[in-house]
């Protein structure tokens, strides 16, 4: 009687693992937004490549307020943190 209880309790188990009501994942994976990205961003909107490990927040030396503000607004969301108000 244990025995039969046993592999009720299995079947059940497996049954209820197997079955699934989520969409299946995406066949391919979406764009990159890791490392680089916002640096790439950056680049394309007129901001220098720079690679300055622990640099200050801000434009770095030789880019101007305004460029930095554009290509900041234009690459937002490949910043690291929350979203900028």
């Amino acid at each position: 009687m244990l025995r039969i209880a046993m592999v009720g309790a299995a079947a059940l188990l497996i049954a209820g693992c197997s079955s699934s009501d989520s969409p299946p994942a995406p066949e391919s994976p979406p764009a990159s937004t890791g490392h680089g990205s916002l640096a790439a961003c950056l680049h394309d909107n007129g901001v220098p490549d720079t690679a300055s490990p622990g640099a200050a927040p801000g434009p770095p030396a030789g880019v101007d307020q305004s460029t930095w503000d554009r290509a900041m607004s234009a690459c937002g969301e490949f910043a690291p943190g929350p979203p900028a108000p």
